[in-house]
């Protein structure tokens, strides 16, 4: 068996770049070949990473040499692209969100489990040294039992504005989904689920249209999770805030966390972190290549995250209906 994953990249954009980078740091992992349907761009992108060009996704997967194929598409694309890979005997690790309905996450799910390979999603935020350690000092008792959490992530984001590094497609409803709860909610409800290790059971969510930004989509929500532990997390969001912040309270029976950028501090002294998020894409794409490599689960696996999206289905249903919604009804 190998001891290096090769893999091509569907996708040519900037986080196709994040990936390129991270899978040049790794030593278990190199890259073949990129696809996109940019002919100019694949060709620069493959000429400067010495890969192959493709701009038919049936040829870059007919490719023999891809071991594993890395999804960088806009949001609306993921899961045709991760079916067809798994289909044709390729492991896949695709970015976040997983998809935007839950039957094509089942169809994801179901596609790698028939094939036999590895499904992983870009759950990166999983990955950063501040997350891990709040993980493991929740599940050492470092603050006793955990009651509540709280979470709030507020920007800015308008891709269409001048000098803008997104393409426009994010303000898209049809393509990337509502931006609030499937472009920055994927890495936010997910990672409160999984810093407590216990799943959402219930959630209650409302949401407003702020201001005409978003096509009179919602562009602010805030929600209120019941943990099967029994703990309650609350989670604010928006994309139409013109002062950010991005910061988390654990309040247990014992202590509290607060997180705020790269510091954790635990009962007003802060605890020392070893790296920074920077460090969360290598760390992922390290993992994913390990993971085929090894035949071993990862832990942003496909069921593990189709949980944060019936999560996210909840919370917009509960937001439609003005009503608390069980988890169970999306599981």
């Amino acid at each position: 068996m190998s001891d290096t994953l090769s893999v091509g990249i569907v996708g040519t954009g900037g986080i196709a770049q994040s990936h390129i980078h991270a899978i040049e740091a790794n030593d278990n992992i190199r890259l073949v070949a990129v696809m996109d349907v940019d002919a100019s761009r694949v060709k620069s992108v493959a000429h400067k990473h010495d890969a192959r060009a493709y701009t038919s996704l049936d040829a870059f997967l007919e490719d023999s040499e891809v071991e594993g194929v890395h999804v960088c598409t806009p949001h609306n694309q993921h899961a045709d692209i991760a079916v067809a890979a798994a289909e044709a005997g390729k492991h896949v690790l695709v970015e976040k969100p997983m998809a935007l309905t839950l039957p094509d996450c089942d169809r994801m799910i179901g596609a790698s489990e028939q094939a036999g390979k590895i499904l992983m999603v870009g759950q990166v935020m999983r990955h950063y040294p501040i997350n891990l350690m709040v993980r493991q000092m929740i599940a050492e008792g470092a603050i006793g039992q955990v009651g509540h959490l709280t979470r709030r992530r507020y920007s800015y984001f308008n891709t269409l504005a001048p000098g803008s590094n997104y393409p426009g497609w994010y303000m898209d409803p049809r393509i990337a989904g509502n931006c609030v709860l499937y472009g920055f909610g994927s890495h936010e409800y997910d990672i409160l689920h999984w810093q407590l290790n216990s799943p959402v059971i219930r959630v209650y969510s409302q949401g407003t249209a702020s201001t005409e930004l978003y096509q009179g989509d919602k562009d602010s929500y805030t929600t209120v999770m019941n943990h099967a532990n029994g703990a309650v997390s609350v989670l604010s969001q928006s994309v139409v805030c013109h002062t950010g912040a991005h910061d988390q309270y654990i309040i247990g029976s014992k202590g509290s966390m607060v997180l705020t950028g790269q510091t954790l501090v635990m009962n007003g002294k802060e605890v020392p972190i070893e790296g920074s998020s920077g460090d969360g894409m290598k760390n992922q794409i390290g993992e994913f290549a390990a993971c085929c490599l090894e035949g071993k689960e990862p832990d942003a696996n496909g069921r593990s995250v189709r949980h944060t999206m019936a999560v996210i289905e909840a919370a917009k249903q509960s937001a439609e209906r003005n009503e608390p919604v069980q988890v169970s009804e999306f599981e």
